[in-house]
Formats: C-alpha cells, sequence, structure tokens
C-alpha cells in the first residue's frame, strides 16, 4: 500500500468517529424537532437541508483547517513525503465531501418522507429531486474544504500577518460556490446568478484552482516544530 493510500485510509479512519458522532446527534435533534413542528401544524421548510446542509459545510471548512494546521505536521514528521501527504489528504477530502453530500440527499429524503406520513406535503417544503440538490450540495462542501485549507496554508506558509494576504483569495472557492449554489430560504436548490450548469462549472473550475493553490503553497513549505 502506498503511502498516499495509507494518508487517506488513516485520516478516514480518525474522522470517522467524529462525522458519526456528529451525524447521530443530528439525526436524534431533528427528528425531535421535527416532531414538535409537525404537532402543530405544516413543515414550509426543510430542516434536514437548513441544518444538516449548513453543518456539513462547516465542519468540511473545519477539516480543511486541520489537514495543514494538524496533520500536514504529523505526516511529515513520521516520514511521509509532502506529495505524498497532498495526494492522500486530497483523496480523503474528495470521499469526505461526496459522502456527506450523499448524506445530506438521503437524509432529505428521509425527511420528506416522515413528513408524507402525516398528511400532503405544504407547497413551500422543498421536494427532494436528488441529481440537482447533490450537485448544489457537492461543489458548496468541496468550495469550503478547499478553502479551510488554503487560509491555513497561507498562515502556515507565510506566518500570521502575511498570511492575511491569503484570506481574501483564500475564501473564494467558499464564498463562489455558496453565492451560486447555495440553498434557498426554505433549504430548496436555487441558482440565483447564472443558468444551474454554468454555476455548478464556474463554481468547481474556482475550487479547482483554489486546490492547485493549497499545493503550490505546501508542496515544499517548512515543517514548524510544535510548541508547548
Amino acid at each position: 500500500m502506498s503511502e498516499s493510500t495509507l494518508v487517506t485510509t488513516n485520516l478516514l479512519r480518525f474522522y470517522r468517529p467524529i462525522g458519526l458522532w456528529l451525524g447521530s446527534a443530528m439525526i436524534v435533534g431533528i427528528g425531535i424537532a421535527l416532531t414538535a413542528v409537525l404537532s402543530v401544524g405544516d413543515l414550509r421548510f426543510s430542516l434536514w437541508l437548513m441544518i444538516v446542509g449548513s453543518a456539513a459545510k462547516y465542519w468540511l471548512l473545519a477539516v480543511g483547517i486541520m489537514l495543514t494546521g494538524m496533520h500536514l505536521r504529523q505526516y511529515v514528521s513520521a516520514g511521509v513525503t509532502r506529495h505524498e501527504f497532498l495526494a492522500g489528504a486530497g483523496l480523503f477530502g474528495l470521499v469526505t465531501a461526496v459522502l456527506f453530500a450523499a448524506a445530506v440527499i438521503a437524509g432529505h429524503g428521509l425527511e420528506q418522507w416522515a413528513v408524507g406520513l402525516a398528511g400532503p406535503l405544504s407547497p413551500d417544503y422543498p421536494a427532494i429531486a436528488p441529481v440537482t440538490e447533490y450537485l448544489h450540495v457537492l461543489p458548496v462542501e468541496l468550495g469550503y474544504l478547499v478553502s479551510g485549507t488554503a487560509i491555513t496554508a497561507g498562515f502556515y506558509r507565510f506566518g500570521a500577518l502575511p498570511g492575511l494576504l491569503v484570506l481574501v483569495p483564500g475564501m473564494l472557492p467558499a464564498a463562489v460556490s455558496e453565492a451560486l449554489l447555495a440553498g434557498g430560504p426554505h433549504g430548496e436548490s436555487i441558482t440565483r446568478v447564472l443558468p444551474f450548469g454554468f454555476a455548478v462549472a464556474v463554481s468547481l473550475v474556482v475550487t479547482a484552482v483554489g486546490a492547485v493553490a493549497c499545493h503550490r503553497l505546501i508542496r515544499d513549505v517548512a515543517i514548524r516544530r510544535a510548541t508547548g
């Protein structure tokens, strides 16, 4: 097994219990909230899309921060090359975003089924459209993941004050994907500025450019000693 594959496997193993705990807490919490809302009237928005959809992208932002801020030093100090770490961490990030996006869509389907048991869906409730929703959710999650990595890579490479120069361009993947593909007020999938297909393409291109920038920032960065 290659070193990059080991990085991917180990990162998935490290974050799996955190993801499962987070998912379980969300399911229980939203289940209770859904029962309370349906007991007094119709559900006119998707609790799952609004809460879990937001939690997923911000969790991936945090994961991106951790990849550079914590895991890079750990793996390189253990003998893994920067190239191998970047390849393994990149695959880990892609797999995680794909799985989280699938979980968001699957949870919405389950929520819609549960709401349907209580009666006809409200006209305002965003009925599931799996492919369209997935293509809204995944680019946003990838954008947040890459932005978290890019911002931390800038601070890690250049230090506190010079790293501020990376802050704005580093946030572009998240900001662009959010502006083009983020959900509407009821959790529904909407395209605000560009036609849907073009919005997805632009978001993915900006995120890919951000990923290349991350590679350039990290590929030969000096590894700092842990303090404390």
